[in-house]
């Protein structure tokens, strides 16, 4: 197995568990919260063979937009965080007036170190993406609330933008380009 390939499954486990833990404890909190009694199911016939299940279309509609939207915040959350910090990184490398600002906000520590690679970014991206996907899936279906469903596309599609700009700038390190020298 390569080492590419090894650092990207061991970079993936995170954002894996992160999102079905997100989902589940959704249900379950709500679930627990309210009172709301539900029922596990094995249906063989589905995509997934064990199901949960209300007894209300009201209330079922309900926990799934809130385990969605608490599933699409364990993901973005870090995917902007992680985005952010090296934009922030790639900023003061570049210009000298942000390191006046990042010590202005005293916030030097957190961005010292470059430890976030564009291989981190991209999985947690594609996690992000995927569980946009999904929710957008459901908000189009009627199992989740459409704002929620607007909400998902819309931090996928800045998170697709800042990756794509870290992807740009991790490629001019490589690659870099002659035009900014005439």
């Amino acid at each position: 197995m390569s080492k590419l390939l090894k650092r990207a499954l061991k970079n993936s486990l995170i954002p894996a568990v992160l999102m079905i833990a997100g989902k589940a404890l959704g249900i379950f909190i709500l679930s627990a919260k309210y009172g709301f009694p539900l029922e596990i199911g094995n249906d063989v016939t589905g995509l997934f063979s064990t199901q949960i299940y209300f007894q209300d279309s009201d209330v079922t509609n309900f926990v799934n937009s809130v385990s969605d939207l608490v599933m699409l915040i364990t993901i973005a959350v870090p995917t902007i965080y992680l985005i952010t910090k090296t934009a922030i990184f790639q900023s003061t490398i570049q210009n000298p007036k942000t390191i006046v600002k990042v010590t202005k906000f005293n916030i030097l520590k957190w961005i010292t170190r470059d430890d976030t690679t564009f291989l981190k970014i991209f999985l947690w991206c594609a996690f992000l993406w995927l569980c946009s996907a999904l929710i957008i899936k459901n908000s189009i279906e009627g199992d989740t609330y459409s704002w929620i469903g607007i909400t998902a596309g819309l931090i996928s599609l800045f998170c697709g933008f800042g990756s794509l700009k870290t992807f740009e700038v991790e490629t001019n390190k490589v690659y870099p380009s002659n035009s900014k020298y005439y």
